[in-house]
């Protein structure tokens, strides 16, 4: 079984899902009679797509994308029906039914009628919130974030979506088909990873799956967002907003209310390229936050405060204390939490029926300041901020082997960057705390008490408050990044019964570094110039190391005790949705595989130490063994009027704990096991659900 595994895995390079698309399907029947009409053409204009119907009247439409469509039906000796604003989304059945009339009158008659959607959504048979562009327009939020808000069944908080109580980690995002959730901690915020932003007027629509979902999806044990992006026009599109609230200055009020100093910028562009079976989309947004916390707190405003720390020497020659002339605070904003994010999504489509070539990506830059105590730091125009860069790309190309059956082969990418800076010296740690090096940044405006030690905090009646150039105290930069593949076959077998079968995989690559900038203060202790002149064990307790994918000093490595973490996921599954007017059924299997690159001790009573009784020898791990699961899915849905719909949903539900809590790096966790017992938590297993669900929609 493992060589079939390793074979599968340099065979198939590696995404999650495929792109999203969905299906039209109806009857065409004569208006007067109610007979089926057989050999009608059913088309999608402005598109190379189509079908014809069979004996009993009936076509199917498969591999369509997610949009809006015109539908024509065209049957010699009848008028052509034209069915406008029928909506195509991911994974869902549109039942578009036609009746046509006789005609003697001459040719070119048409009748054009409006596509309804349904009330309910019989072809579902799991709780779904689906929300299309055209909604979106309409809503009174902006954000993804604040539309995943309003649904059923959600909750943001602090910038995590949580759905019917589970936790931000049990939740799977897709963009496009692509994985955008850091498994570092199996969400997208945090202390791991950038959010990929997705420019609210660049999609086509979301999903929100609550409970169950098919054999299809996996890792996810409280729910599915997907998010689809738009796909370019047929002619040419540009589009372009600017929203600010910089109408006065922070603690001024404007309108009655306060400014936040908040701007959004965006920018579309869609289209043809070079040839009209080549579309492209392209979206981007600037989002300054000038205040990420958008709450209202009261301002203060002090002058001649003194100086009460007796740790601080008196400065001036008369022994007069130190004094600040004002130390003031912004009314109805919070300084030093601001933002500046820049995000892009785009897509171009190459149609040349019977093959179809999807591309896609998303970019996101952002800077976020933060300070957790800002009315403290007021003095402090030193600040730190996390750089975020998100990057996901993936392609799908699909061949049409016939009417009724397809299969799609996708690639994707996905890469995310966390590394902390600091307004002085950016990027660079080692200067944080260097004053030589602070002094000749700032002219010599800011002194340290010695080399490493910054000035004493002051202390105004009894409170402290920082001083202006106080460096900031933990360095870290993490990088995440999967390269990931799927194959993926649907055939309609025949009227009732939609075949689906794919296998599809990822390989991460986590690297993680996490370092006290203080502790180079031991250049002096030790007398030397380089912390690699310093034996890595006790660097690595001094400064709090914990690496991986990075040696104990923060250089980039590969190999070794302190290699990056591989974790590897492999899916296979088989799905049958089984469509009937009275019933609707989804039954599948999914086979999930997880290599969590993970080490659990051999012997945790009595694990192995090194004759200096400072680390457990290498010899006490072991790997942790790859876990597989089957998980069976049964779905069913009971249209009983257009207006109710009974559904009950069954499944096993499996994923990954997140990795923050497992991968600490070698030395970091062999020593808080040695010195404090075992601490820690190593070779977790896998989280598992067993989901029932009876409900209705009206």
């Amino acid at each position: 079984m493992k060589r079939i595994f390793i074979l599968l895995y340099f065979l198939i390079p590696i995404i999650c899902h495929a792109q999203g698309s969905g299906k039209i399907m109806g009857v065409v029947s004569d208006k007067s009679t109610g007979e089926p009409l057989p050999g009608v053409n059913i088309l999608i204009e402005n598109t190379r797509m189509g079908a014809s119907t069979d004996i009993d009247g009936y076509y199917v439409i498969l591999n369509v994308p997610v949009s809006s469509f015109t539908l024509r039906a065209n049957y010699i000796g009848y008028k052509d029906v034209v069915m406008e604003k029928v909506k195509v989304s991911v994974g869902i059945t549109s039942e578009q039914n036609f009746q046509l009339e006789p005609t003697v009158l001459e040719m070119g008659e048409v009748i054009v009628v409006i596509a309804e959607r349904p009330l309910v959504e019989k072809h579902v048979t799991q709780s779904i919130s689906l929300v299309t562009s055209e909604e979106i327009g309409t809503l009174p939020v902006r954000g993804i974030e604040n539309l995943l808000a309003i649904q059923n069944s959600v909750v943001v908080q602090d910038g995590n979506v949580h759905i019917r109580g589970g936790r931000a980690d049990e939740v799977g995002l897709y963009i496009d088909g692509a994985s955008i959730s850091t498994i570092y901690l199996n969400d997208q915020t945090g202390d791991a990873m950038p959010i990929i932003n997705v420019v609210q007027e660049a999609i086509e629509e979301f999903q929100v799956l609550a409970g169950g979902y098919t054999a299809e999806f996996g890792g996810a044990n409280a729910g599915i967002i997907r998010t689809e992006l738009k796909t370019g026009t047929p002619d040419y599109h540009f589009s372009l907003d600017f929203q600010t609230d910089k109408f006065a200055t922070e603690g001024e009020k404007f309108l009655d209310t306060y400014s936040y100093q908040q701007h959004i910028a965006v920018a579309t562009i869609s289209g043809p390229l070079f040839h009209k079976n080549i579309r492209f989309f392209l979206a981007g947004e600037n989002r300054n936050l000038g205040d990420r916390q958008v709450r209202y707190s009261k301002g203060f405003s002090f002058e001649n405060l003194v100086d009460t720390n007796p740790n601080n020497p008196q400065v001036s020659s008369i022994g007069e204390p130190d004094t600040v002339g004002i130390l003031s605070y912004p009314d109805g904003f919070t300084p030093k939490n601001s933002s500046n994010n820049y995000a892009f999504n785009g897509t171009m489509l190459f149609d040349f029926t019977p093959l179809q070539l999807r591309l896609s990506g998303s970019y996101n830059y952002s800077r976020s300041y933060f300070e957790f105590l800002p009315m403290l730091t007021i003095l402090n125009n030193r600040q730190q901020y996390d750089d975020y860069n998100g990057l996901v790309l993936s392609g799908k190309l699909t061949h049409m082997l016939s009417a009724n059956s397809y299969y799609d082969i996708n690639l994707s990418y996905f890469n995310s960057t966390l590394e902390r800076g600091d307004d002085y010296f950016g990027h660079d740690w080692q200067l944080w705390w260097d004053s030589l090096a602070v002094a000749q940044h700032t002219a010599g405006e800011v002194q340290y008490r010695d080399r490493w030690s910054p000035q004493y905090d002051y202390i105004f009646n009894g409170i402290r408050f920082e001083r202006g150039g106080n460096p900031p105290g933990t360095y870290r930069i993490h990088k995440e990044n999967y390269l990931g593949g799927s194959i993926n076959f649907l055939s309609q077998i025949n009227r009732h019964h939609e075949l689906k079968v794919g296998l599809d995989a990822r390989r991460y690559t986590i690297r993680r570094y996490r370092v006290s900038a203080d502790a180079m203060a031991l250049l002096d202790d030790h007398q030397v110039g380089s912390i690699t002149e310093i034996d890595p064990l006790i660097w690595g307790d001094a400064a709090g190391v914990t690496n991986y994918g990075y040696d104990a000093y923060g250089r980039e490595i590969d190999g070794g005790i302190d290699d990056a973490k591989h974790p590897t996921f492999i899916a296979f599954y088989l799905q049958d949705k089984i469509e009937f007017s009275d019933i609707v059924i989804n039954a599948g299997l999914r086979f999930d595989y997880f290599d969590t690159d993970d080490q659990t001790l051999k012997n945790p009573a009595n694990p192995p130490v090194d004759p200096d009784g400072y680390l457990l020898l290498e010899e006490a791990w072991e790997t942790v063994k790859p876990f597989q699961q089957l998980s069976p899915r049964l779905g069913l849905s009971f249209p009983v009027s257009e207006k109710t719909v009974f559904y009950m949903q069954y499944g096993k539900f499996i994923q990954t704990p997140e990795f923050f809590t497992t991968y600490r790096g070698y030395r970091r966790i062999s020593r808080r096991i040695v010195f404090f017992g075992g601490s820690v938590a190593y070779g977790l297993e896998q989280v598992r659900t067993t989901s029932y669900e009876i409900g209705f929609r009206q």
